[in-house]
């Protein structure tokens, strides 16, 4: 009853002054490898709770479509690969999708991000495998 009401009411209480702090800490999970789509690798990232999952895609070099769902219930989130940053999906609010096509550089690991959370951890991982 009472009790059991003033306790999820704590609990939700102490989880909101604490979001940052806890977003820092969640793991980031999943990987994804494209899937070639009518000639074009396809991968699809959901952005949540200040994470990317999958939070490592893996690809081959040529042409890339990600495909970024927002699905946080809260902020706008973006996806960006710093190093070539036209590989750019713009701010996609909550519950919404929006993509990008970009040529997957040479071989290698590349960090990408969501640009304005990257302090609060939302970062990944981009594999570019050899042909």
């Amino acid at each position: 009853g009472a009790g059991a009401l003033l306790l999820s009411l704590v609990v939700v209480l102490a989880g909101c002054s604490n979001t940052q702090s806890a977003a820092n800490k969640a793991p980031h999970t999943g990987s994804a490898t494209a899937s070639v789509v009518d000639g074009v690798q396809q991968v699809t990232i959901h952005a949540s709770d200040f994470r990317f999952a999958p939070s490592t895609i893996t690809v081959h070099p040529g042409k890339v479509k990600v495909i970024l769902i927002n699905d946080s219930g809260g902020a706008p989130h973006d996806f960006q690969v710093p190093k070539f940053p036209s590989d750019w999906v713009p701010l996609t609010s909550s519950g919404n999708t929006k993509q990008t096509s970009f040529t997957a550089p040479a071989p290698g690991r590349y960090q990408f991000v969501c640009t304005i959370h990257t302090r609060q951890g939302m970062t990944g991982t981009l594999v570019v495998l050899p042909d």
